[in-house]
C-alpha cells in the first residue's frame, strides 16, 4: 500500500521548532547588543510569520537591524534545525516504523507556500531524523491534491483540513486526519465524516 504523510504538524511538532529558534535569536540579540530587555524578547518572537516565513531570511533581517553576525546567528538556527529528532512525536515514529515492518511504501507529502523555502524544509526533513523511513519525498509548492500523483491507490494523512478536503475529492482510498491537541489546526471541524480523525497514530490500524 501506498501511504502519503504530510511532515509538519503531522510526523513534526513544527510549532515547537519554531519557538526554539525565536527564542535563540531573541536571545542572541540580548547578548550580544546592548538591547535590553522584554520588549526586545518579544518583538523578535512575536514578529515571524511561520507559515509562510524563511528562518534565515528573518536571522538576517534581526541580525541587521541590531547590526550583528549574520552568519553567527544562522549558524545557531541551523543547529536547531540540524538536531531535531526530539520534534518528531513519538507515536508518528512507531507508525513509520510499523508501515515499514509491513512493507509499505512510505511516501513525504509536504507543501510550502515558496519555492525559496524548499531547502529549509529539506534540512527540517534531515535533521528530524525520520529521512531513512521514506521511499519518496515530495517537496512541493503546489497544493497536494493538484499535482501529478496516483491518488486513487494511496492513503493521505495530513492535519490540514484544506488538504484533507482537498485531497478526499481525489477519491483515495482513504483520507485521515491527526489532530494533535496543540495544533492550532485542530481547532477546525471537518463536517465530513468519511475523513477519519485520530488524536494518535497508536489508534490507527494498518
Amino acid at each position: 500500500m501506498n501511504y502519503y504523510l504530510d511532515f509538519d504538524n503531522t510526523l513534526y511538532e513544527t510549532s515547537k521548532l519554531t519557538a526554539r529558534m525565536l527564542e535563540k535569536i531573541a536571545n542572541f540579540v540580548l547578548e550580544k547588543s546592548e538591547n535590553v530587555g522584554e520588549e526586545i524578547f518579544n518583538e523578535v518572537t512575536q514578529n515571524f510569520n511561520s507559515t509562510t516565513g524563511n528562518i534565515f531570511l528573518y536571522a538576517e533581517s534581526i541580525a541587521a537591524k541590531y547590526n550583528l553576525d549574520k552568519d553567527e546567528i544562522k549558524l545557531h538556527i541551523k543547529n536547531i534545525i540540524d538536531n531535531g529528532e526530539d520534534m518528531v512525536f513519538e507515536d508518528a515514529k512507531r507508525f513509520l516504523e510499523r508501515l515499514k515492518s509491513n512493507g509499505h511504501k512510505i511516501i513525504l507529502l509536504t507543501y510550502v507556500p515558496d519555492e525559496k523555502n524548499k531547502d529549509y524544509q529539506n534540512e527540517k526533513i534531515i535533521g528530524s531524523g525520520l529521512k531513512e523511513y521514506f521511499d519518496k519525498i515530495i517537496i512541493t509548492s503546489e497544493y497536494k491534491f493538484t499535482i501529478d500523483l496516483d491518488y486513487k491507490n494511496g492513503i493521505f494523512i495530513d492535519d490540514d483540513p484544506r488538504d484533507l478536503l482537498g485531497l478526499y475529492e481525489k477519491n483515495p482510498i482513504k483520507v485521515i486526519r491527526i489532530r494533535k491537541k496543540n495544533n492550532k489546526r485542530s481547532k477546525i471541524d471537518i463536517e465530513n465524516k468519511d475523513i477519519l480523525e485520530y488524536e494518535s497514530f497508536d489508534d490507527i490500524e494498518i
